[in-house]
């Protein structure tokens, strides 16, 4: 694991422009410090013209992936950007390391959404492509969501699909699937992309979580 320095150059007017955008940002910030991501993030004060965003992963993509991502970037409130590694030579990085290697306590509260399906190898690149700029975007939205992971098992010509979900609880979810938490959400587009898919999901509470 590795720390890096996310560094925004912010436009000037930043304090009014940022309100529009705001939650979003602190939405994909939250989550990325659930995954144990996000060591610490916030604006350089006096005056307000830069950002710093502290990471510790194992992989300098994800944190590009979360710039691209962030409101403030996609509508032009951080001119300019730049990941740089950070060497940690003083500082209280035994804290950070211990919490993220020992068992988590419990995630109270939190839920893990689970669905499956079968797709032919042929069109899973399709249903993939539709999950990322469909499903995700959308998933994004709803307020308590939390990631999302896509896992597959290949059984000859058939794939099977696993779809698990986390949210911060079951009223989070009743906004996204209405008053039958159980149903499947399924579009018909994708539905047009698998040879056979549950139409009942599972819920877990999670009681413990060991981000790395």
């Amino acid at each position: 694991m590795n720390y890096y320095a996310l560094l925004y150059e912010l436009v000037e007017d930043m304090v009014t422009r940022r309100a529009p955008f705001r939650e979003e940002h602190l939405r994909l910030a939250r989550e990325a410090r659930e995954r144990g991501e996000l060591a610490l993030a916030g604006a350089l004060a006096e005056p307000v013209d830069r950002a710093l965003l502290v990471f510790h992963v194992d992989d300098k993509s994800k944190v590009e992936s979360f710039a691209r991502k962030d409101p403030y970037v996609l509508n032009g409130l951080a001119k300019k950007w730049e990941v740089r590694p950070w060497n940690v030579v003083v500082g209280n990085e035994n804290h950070v390391t211990n919490s993220a290697s020992a068992p988590s306590a419990p995630a109270s509260g939190t839920i893990l959404r689970r669905w499956s399906a079968r797709t032919s190898e042929a069109l899973l690149p399709k249903y993939l492509e539709h999950f990322s700029k469909n499903v995700l975007p959308e998933l994004r939205r709803v307020s308590g969501y939390l990631g999302a992971t896509v896992s597959l098992r290949h059984l000859g010509s058939e794939v099977e699909i696993l779809v698990e979900t986390t949210w911060r609880s079951l009223e989070s979810i009743r906004s996204f699937a209405g008053t039958d938490l159980e149903a499947a959400v399924v579009a018909d587009q994708a539905a047009a992309l698998l040879t056979d898919f549950d139409r009942r999901v599972r819920h877990y509470e999670i009681a413990v979580r060991d981000v790395l």
